[in-house]
């Protein structure tokens, strides 16, 4: 049984989750990249090593875990810094996907991100769904759920691919904006994705 690797990306606040959470319940397993890239940074030994190596020891905490404050500190200030945790994680990250893909037994598997094209990983999948909604919804989204002030939350908005570019290179787009049913959409583009396989 060859199996398709869907992509669900999206800029923050724009709804992702609700997608892969609806691909959950029609049994096709998500894998989430930043939930898994953290994993990574705590139990990957090459990564570790490497983290400690560019960071110094103070990168990990006295319990194992990855002092992501003390890191996030760092790359703020330090843009080489980012692009050098970037070139460690994302490879590995697209390798556990890979390998997590295989241990899979589903026709279609799921990769939940917000940086698909610029962690260079548009290659480990087959098609792209992009979730998107307009620009006040997704601020006012990730002001009610993270505590982010507006300015936060367009800085963040701001370093990631517009909407437009996304919907340009993605296959297919749900608009998650509050008003439109989303449910239909993804069904249709899963059933989609069955009868062309």
């Amino acid at each position: 049984m060859s199996t398709i690797k869907l992509a669900v990306i999206g800029g923050i606040g724009s709804g992702k989750s609700v997608v892969t959470r609806l691909l959950q319940a029609m049994n096709i397993p998500v894998y989430d990249c930043d939930s898994q890239a953290k994993r990574l940074m705590e139990n990957d030994d090459y990564l570790r090593r490497e983290l400690v190596r560019f960071f110094g020891d103070e990168c990990y905490c006295e319990d194992g875990t990855l002092n992501r404050k003390w890191i996030a500190a760092r790359i703020f200030v330090d843009k080489g810094a980012i692009e050098r945790v970037n070139s460690l994680v994302h490879p590995c990250v697209k390798n556990d996907f890979l390998a997590w893909s295989e241990r899979q037994n589903s026709d279609i598997v799921a990769m939940e991100t917000a940086i698909l094209f610029e962690s260079n990983m548009r290659d480990a999948v087959d098609k792209v769904l992009l979730v998107w909604a307009d620009k006040e919804t997704c601020i006012s989204r990730v002001e009610g759920r993270n505590g982010f002030t507006r300015n936060q939350v367009q800085n963040r908005m701001n370093n990631q691919m517009s909407v437009d570019d996304l919907l340009f290179l993605s296959d297919y787009s749900v608009c998650n904006d509050g008003n439109t049913p989303v449910i239909p959409e993804v069904v249709e583009i899963i059933n989609s994705i069955r009868e062309n396989k």
